[in-house]
């Protein structure tokens, strides 16, 4: 593919969903519809709003493939003729709260995630119960056995914290000095750390992390600048986000490495399996973990302000 045939199918790519939308929306049918980001992201969103719909009603939504294709999709509306309570769209914050982000769309008719992404708002101590109890075996296992899960998982989660402050200190730096090659998708995070018996241990030091997440990355290792990544880590220790700004894909590895440690390390942690169970995979965040998590209030607003009120209204 030539680059200018490279340019013309992303432009193409850009309406995709919408012709679709198109094709697909009728006025007088009891259907809201909705636009996210990637193919995975309706497991977590249609679940959680068909919770909230009456008979009859559904929601049909089209991924776009990308942020700044949701923004495009929605700079295709002429909203005139469009109600913004039926037609909603669904966005990672990722780094906005930190960095300026020119795909943002503040209406109210687009939820933003709370954190970085929608793993972020998924991953809980709530969540942790559901998947050990419905997934992993654990459906009867006595409460304090659960709960003294959930204690390993919170000291684990803090550690983990304290690994990714250094990870997200680099990626902002290369944002925001404009290294625009550093590929942050190819970070295996399980190169860095470790999970058994519940408790999580770093297989590198500071140093090697530095290294292997520009090497993974793809950047070469004269454009780290100690002293720049160091200031922009205190200022997220200040602000006190880095829980909320850490890679939702990272924060699920954790989780699922966290899961399977119990599920395989059962006996040394002591927790009693009562069913069968089965270990658990990346590719079950959406798929099978999605539906068993609780959303937060802001979701819920919003599902209540938009889509329920057009209904309430129809």
């Amino acid at each position: 593919m030539t680059q200018a045939e490279n340019l013309r199918a992303e432009r193409e790519s850009r309406t995709v969903a919408y012709t679709l939308f198109l094709e697909e929306y009728n006025k007088h049918k009891p259907i809201c519809y909705g636009f996210v980001e990637g193919k995975d992201d309706p497991s977590y969103y249609q679940c959680h709003i068909d919770n909230y719909l009456p008979s009859g009603y559904k929601i049909r939504l089209f991924p776009t493939g990308r942020k700044e294709c949701v923004k495009q999709t929605y700079d295709l509306f002429d909203w005139r003729s469009f109600n913004k309570k039926r037609i909603v769209f669904f966005m990672d914050r990722d780094l906005s709260d930190i960095i300026e982000d020119p795909y943002i769309i503040k209406d109210s008719n687009v939820y933003i995630t709370d954190q970085y992404s929608i793993e972020n708002d998924m991953i809980s101590t709530d969540t942790l119960e559901a998947v050990l109890r419905q997934l992993l075996g654990f459906a009867e296992t006595p409460q304090k056995e659960i709960d003294t899960v959930i204690r390993l998982f919170e000291i684990a989660r803090d550690e983990f914290d304290r690994i990714m402050l250094p990870v997200m200190g680099n990626i902002i730096y290369w944002k925001t000095r404009g290294f625009l090659t550093a590929n942050y998708r190819n970070l295996k995070i399980n190169h860095i750390i470790s999970i058994q018996n519940g408790r999580l241990t770093i297989s590198k030091n500071e140093e090697e992390i530095v290294r292997l997440i520009y090497k993974q990355s793809g950047l070469d290792l004269s454009a780290y600048s100690k002293e720049d990544v160091e200031a922009i880590c205190r200022k997220i220790v200040a602000k006190k986000c880095i829980r909320n700004i850490t890679r939702g894909k990272y924060l699920a590895t954790f989780f699922i490495e966290f899961c399977n440690s119990v599920y395989r390390d059962r006996v040394r942690i002591a927790i009693t399996k009562t069913h069968k169970g089965c270990t658990i995979s990346e590719g079950d965040i959406m798929k099978m973990i999605a539906p068993r998590c609780r959303i937060g209030n802001s979701l819920r607003t919003f599902i209540n302000n938009t889509i329920l009120a057009y209904i309430a209204a129809a």
